[in-house]
């Protein structure tokens, strides 16, 4: 099977690759401004703006792809916030050409989306809730999420909460956690504010079986409900880390530009009624971030 990846030099992008690479699949992986850190006789790295509808359309003409998984996005939220054109572009019209090429070209697409398309009043939100997004880059990721779902090619999209692992890609709390740890500098983590922080592996071993069951509707791909000193602790702790280091922090001391979701958590039951990968558990999620931490880290 052939695999279109775009944005594979992400950390769920890195590790969608290796997860399609796994099972035997050819993937073409996009990507703008740095290759992923991998070579492979089964890989395919091509640079590519999903902006640029005409050069995408090349792209797909050339490898045809019997599979999608976008994954491309601009994921700054206080940047969306500040930038909403380039927000607008890369998140719904770059989206836009890349379902208009797969409903041409493929025959399935798989789209990333967020836990920042609800506002976070109440937590553990279903796979069917209505989404009601407070920031920018919710509104896009819920926009990308409604031209997919308007499309006629068979697709599924896929909601994770505060992606974390090791591998390439732009920091995220775990990396920054783990980095600061390792310097013996002392770190602050909001106490107050809630998610269900999506182990990167896991994800990628989730978004496999869905895509080779060609699974359609909605998934929530998420570990346990908790805030972000707790998660911070976990990860000392299966970490061998320096969990003192770490002080709590409140939302309200945060400068942030854009608005945050109080309590974004997802619930995940309809979800695990469907897939067969264990992708829930905080013991499997630590047990995998060990590995990485112990293979990419050091």
């Amino acid at each position: 099977m052939k695999v279109l990846i775009t944005g594979n030099s992400s950390l769920p992008g890195y590790r969608a690759t290796l997860a399609m690479l796994g099972r035997g699949f050819e993937v073409i992986g996009t990507y703008l401004t740095h290759e992923i850190p991998l070579e492979h006789d089964s890989l395919t790295k091509v640079r590519a703006d999903i902006r640029n509808f005409n050069e995408l359309s090349e792209l797909f003409k050339k490898y045809k792809p019997e599979v999608v998984l976008h994954m491309a996005a601009y994921g700054d939220v206080d940047g969306c916030e500040k930038n909403r054109d380039l927000a607008w572009d890369v998140n719904v019209r770059g989206t836009t050409n890349v379902v208009r090429l797969a409903s041409k070209f493929s025959e399935y697409i798989l789209y990333l989306s967020t836990d920042y398309v609800f506002d976070g009043l109440k937590g553990e939100y279903r796979e069917f809730d209505p989404p009601n997004p407070i920031n920018y880059y919710g509104l896009t990721k819920l926009c990308g999420e409604i031209v997919v779902m308007s499309s006629d090619i068979k697709h599924s999209i896929v909601r994770a909460s505060s992606i974390y692992g090791f591998g390439p890609g732009r920091e995220n709390f775990a990396k920054l956690l783990v980095k600061k740890l390792g310097k013996k500098e002392p770190v602050r983590a909001i106490y107050n504010q809630y998610t269900s922080p999506t182990q990167a592996t896991l994800l990628a071993k989730a978004i496999l079986e869905i895509v080779e069951k060609r699974l359609t509707g909605i998934f929530h791909i998420v570990g346990e409900r908790m805030s972000r000193f707790e998660f911070a602790l976990k990860i000392a702790e299966a970490l061998r880390l320096d969990k003192s280091l770490i002080k709590q922090a409140s939302m309200e001391e945060m400068k942030w530009f854009a608005k945050r979701p109080t309590d974004s958590s997802l619930s995940a039951n309809v979800t695990k009624k469907q897939l067969e990968v264990d992708f829930f558990s905080m013991e499997e999620a630590m047990k995998t971030l060990q590995e990485e931490y112990l293979t990419l880290e050091r």
